[in-house]
């Protein structure tokens, strides 16, 4: 990745040879002399309100965060609503060992999906891991009878215009009334969110903590490179995977972003140095708040899915209160790479200095501030591709059971009663 620094030292007579090698790469990369792109029709699919039903569910949960946009999901569809799975081959590896960023991005997904549930049926049930034999099965969302008023949640318009917003923000401060909005997304008594001043004790030392988490990561070879494997260095990548990172949202200025586009495909190594450079230059010193969502046990699976619905009902609030977000989980990742390693837990024991209570653990950090342009969506896997079959015939069957039996129970009270039936 090429910086500002890094451009200004190219001179003399190459520049207009530079400058003819990166106009191609430039348009690869749709940051210039933009086409319609088909990684983004997701998001014009839900603006549209192109689906109804149980697939409208699915339509807004695909546009859901999750860890380096690896849409970990899969969803069986049926007319009585949405079984969710996990699929653990889109995994970040080394990056989230233990799948706990994972099941956040399905939690994320099915919280989506809850809100689009309102504008459709009043009473739909959602059912976290309601499958013991199968932990994949990782959520299902029970559309009840039809004929209910729909209630749409107000942070229904927000699903189309929540993107992560990985640049530079303007600063200032944030309100008292929207940090409490903020703190109220954790939804669970399982979690909790703190809201960190920057320029406190805490706030500098949540800097500290992330900075040296990112140069952990970026010394870490088999880490760097479960990241890197999710970076789609063209346009043709994007469009074709319609997952992953890229330059159009990595949060650059235009004039680093255009001149990036010169190079080749960049390495592990060389995303690892951007990376470090871009929290220490942009993310951390620009950010208006740091936050936590902390948990008693960040790798219990109900747990660790509900974080993931507390961070994007947190950015959805932050979006509808006119603030940008970021996660910025390099802290909890070194959490976890030390712990898989059998390593002494370095960066668990210096998380203690921003925690307000030890006992509660750190499983999603982020900041919030001001935006200063509006963030980029990223590419979505559309509803056609992440539909399958795995338990749509059960839930058919289950749900036809149940509504059968209630049927046998209510003719039998009514011959029971002498009525005819």
């Amino acid at each position: 990745m090429i910086n500002r620094r890094t451009a200004l030292r190219i001179g003399g007579g190459t520049g207009a040879v530079l400058a003819a090698a990166t106009l191609p790469r430039a348009i690869d990369q749709g940051l210039i002399f933009d086409r319609a792109q088909p990684g983004l029709k997701a998001w014009d699919d839900w603006n549209s309100r192109r689906y109804d039903g149980a697939l409208s569910l699915v339509s807004a949960g695909i546009l859901a965060a999750s860890p380096h946009n690896t849409q970990p999901w899969i969803f069986g569809v049926s007319r009585y609503g949405v079984d969710i799975f996990e699929v653990p081959g889109r995994n970040l590896g080394a990056m989230d060992p233990f799948g706990r960023e994972r099941l956040a991005g399905l939690g994320a997904a099915i919280h989506n999906m809850g809100l689009a549930s309102t504008a459709i049926d009043p009473g739909a049930v959602v059912r976290l891991l309601p499958d013991p034999g199968d932990p994949g099965h990782v959520a299902r969302i029970e559309l009840g009878p039809e004929g209910g008023t729909p209630r749409p949640h107000p942070l229904l318009p927000m699903i189309g215009r929540r993107h992560t917003d990985r640049g530079a923000y303007q600063g200032g401060p944030t309100t008292a009334a929207q940090q409490i909005a903020l703190r109220s997304a954790a939804g669970t008594p399982l979690l909790r969110i703190a809201l960190i001043d920057p320029a406190s004790p805490a706030g500098k030392r949540f800097a500290e903590l992330t900075i040296a988490s990112t140069q952990a990561i970026a010394a870490d070879t088999e880490m760097m490179a479960a990241s890197h494997a999710w970076f789609r260095h063209s346009r043709r990548d994007r469009d074709r995977y319609k997952d992953g990172l890229g330059i159009p949202t990595a949060g650059l200025s235009p004039f680093t972003a255009t001149m990036g586009a010169i190079l080749l495909d960049s390495s592990p190594a060389t995303e690892g140095r951007y990376w470090i450079e871009a929290t220490r230059e942009t993310a951390l010193p620009t950010a208006s708040l740091f936050g936590l969502i902390v948990a008693g046990d960040p790798h219990d699976r109900r747990t660790a899915i509900l974080a993931g619905a507390a961070w994007q009902r947190l950015h959805l609030t932050a979006i509808a209160l006119g603030l940008a977000a970021q996660p910025l989980n390099q802290l909890p990742e070194m959490i976890d790479r030390d712990r898989q390693l059998g390593r002494p837990p370095r960066f668990a024991t210096a998380a203690n200095a921003i925690l307000e209570d030890p006992l509660w653990r750190p499983t999603f950090a982020f900041r919030i501030g001001h935006p200063a342009t509006p963030a980029l969506p990223s590419p979505r896997r559309p509803v056609s591709q992440v539909i399958g079959q795995s338990a749509r015939e059960d839930f058919e069957i289950e749900r036809s059971r149940t509504e059968t039996s209630a049927q046998d129970a209510a003719m039998a009270r009514k011959l029971k009663a002498g009525q005819q039936p």
